[in-house]
């Protein structure tokens, strides 16, 4: 009887489970052991940690290795800065740009990485199963995704032209890809940024987070690309009329060392602990977090590289009586990149008092360390005594004070450099919208908003009639130099090539093409991708 009663109740478990549940159910896997892209995004805790991935990324672009690693989007071998050490290495020499150079190929890299955890925060958000509070909290976390995603293609597009549009998670493995048009590229960021710039909160949660500015900001960029001049003036003024937060700029002394005489606004911008919206620096639109001994707050050696990177090593100038010996007061230049002469000279012609070209924010004067006769100790080294190659372009030549600091941490001129970059400043939303509206043929309004700028500086102000893209982007060095992609720039201008070649060093305007105007596809990429052809940019 007992052994009925059991084929019974087995009979009907197997009839339950038969009638609760469909082929499709019964064979779905529903793992609680491990994650998978199903349960491992179910909290917005748990999407700021996804989220948290690719402002690791960003950090990447300041502090990625040593010698000219990261200069590289900032200009190297154009009209900005070049590598002083050797005429024959990349970038002094365009012929050396291939499809296997290291430089654009990790920045690619990077971008589609970007885009990989962008398409999953996306992705995720939308999922029935995640708990939000609001719909306006998923709506927010959508939102900082898709800024990342339209931010990557502008990385790209500006640089390499068209590449391949990839809107979701890849799930499986895919070697067909294709490339879309430039215009598509930055189209496909624009549709993007327009939902951030509905979606992103006006203030940030925490430093360093993207809000609605950062997003109108690059909505005007791409708006420009895409001769948009009146979408990138009406994203502009959201950021300068105060729709998109309280901006303006900063005009007053502030922050950590603002009572120290003989230095101006522009060099407390670029002193540490100065750089981020919450300390009261009203200009800060969206800052790269770094930090000092905390797990995470850098990327290589415990700081970035830039101040030994930017400046000239003349602590180490025996020649003019110095130990070799760095000093705080000093810090540890090692010459790696040098300013152009059109950088550290000719935008300056007719400075008058601009506060970005004074002592303080470009240091000019060097003084002998010991008696070298006939000169005395304390004397300013004069042009004559430089009279090697190495003397001006390493040992003596114009520091930028904004990629230093004569007080560094615990006194360490090699390891005591560490502070927050600026990736969007409100002075580029001027110019930006400088630039639209000389696109909208409105030169008496772009000098309007170039001139905002300059009267902070306390600059001679422009004429309209003077004002033209060339001056634009002399501006930009003037006021953004080391900060702005220069090379993004350029690169959406198709401008690397003219630039270069009228202002470059003279090893890299010798060298260089028109063709760079378009950096090859990574050749990795290229033969990876074995079920289609991805087409290489001409020349390479």
């Amino acid at each position: 009887m007992q052994s009925y009663i059991r084929l019974f109740w087995i009979v009907v478990g197997f009839w339950v489970v038969l009638t609760s549940c469909s082929d499709e159910d019964f064979l779905e896997e529903n793992r609680k052991d491990a994650l998978t892209t199903d349960n491992a995004f179910l909290t917005k805790a748990q999407f700021e940690s996804l989220l948290g991935s690719i402002y690791r990324k960003v950090q990447n672009f300041y502090n990625a290795g040593d010698g000219d690693t990261d200069a590289w989007p900032l200009g190297l071998g154009t009209d900005a800065m070049f590598w002083p050490r050797d005429d024959s290495r990349i970038f002094n020499d365009w012929t050396l740009l291939n499809s296997f150079d290291g430089f654009s190929s990790r920045w690619y890299t990077w971008q589609y990485e970007i885009i990989n955890y962008s398409n999953m925060v996306i992705d995720a958000a939308q999922k029935e199963n995640v708990k939000w509070n609001s719909d306006e909290e998923r709506d927010a976390v959508i939102a900082e995704g898709r800024f990342f995603r339209a931010f990557a293609y502008r990385n790209l597009a500006n640089i390499f032209g068209g590449v391949p549009i990839i809107d979701a998670p890849l799930i499986e493995p895919k070697v067909d890809f294709m490339r879309n048009s430039r215009e598509e590229c930055w189209q496909f960021a624009k549709d993007d940024l327009m939902f951030a710039s509905n979606h992103l909160p006006l203030t940030e949660s925490l430093p360093g987070k993207v809000t609605r500015a950062a997003a109108d900001h690059l909505l005007a960029e791409i708006s420009i690309s895409l001769k948009d001049w009146d979408g990138a003036i009406a994203a502009t003024s959201r950021v300068i009329n105060g729709t998109d937060g309280d901006y303006e700029l900063m005009t007053d002394r502030f922050g950590s060392r603002a009572d120290e005489p003989g230095k101006n606004i522009y060099w407390d911008l670029f002193r540490m602990g100065n750089q981020n919206y919450d300390t009261g620096n009203k200009e800060a639109i969206w800052v790269s977090q770094m930090e000092f001994n905390v797990p995470g707050g850098t990327v290589q050696f415990g700081r970035p590289t830039i101040e030994r990177m930017m400046w000239c090593s003349y602590w180490d100038f025996k020649k003019a009586g110095y130990s070799g010996q760095a000093q705080d007061s000093t810090g540890r230049g090692v010459a790696f990149v040098r300013p152009t002469t059109h950088t550290n000279y000719t935008v300056w012609k007719g400075a008058g008092n601009d506060l970005r070209n004074t002592e303080a924010t470009i240091k000019r004067k060097y003084y002998f360390a010991e008696d070298v006769a006939p000169y005395t100790k304390g004397d300013v080294i004069p042009k004559s005594f430089l009279t090697t190659k190495e003397d001006s372009l390493q040992f003596v030549y114009p520091n930028w004070s904004k990629f230093g600091t004569d007080k560094h941490l615990d006194g360490k001129p090699d390891n005591g450099y560490v502070r927050d970059y600026y990736v969007i400043r409100l002075p580029e939303t001027y110019l930006l919208r400088a630039e639209a509206h000389l696109g909208n043929n409105r030169p008496d309004l772009a000098a309007a908003d170039i001139n905002v700028i300059r009267s902070r500086a306390k600059a001679p102000l422009v004429d309209p009639v003077d004002v033209d893209l060339d001056y634009i982007l002399d501006e930009r060095i003037r006021e953004l130099y080391g900060e702005e992609f220069r090379m993004l720039t350029l690169g959406r201008l198709g401008m690397i090539y003219d630039r270069t070649k009228r202002f470059g060093y003279d090893p890299a305007r010798n060298s260089i093409r028109e063709h760079n105007n378009l950096f090859p596809i990574p050749q990795t990429v290229i033969d990876r991708n074995v079920g289609a052809k991805m087409e290489q940019n001409p020349g390479y």
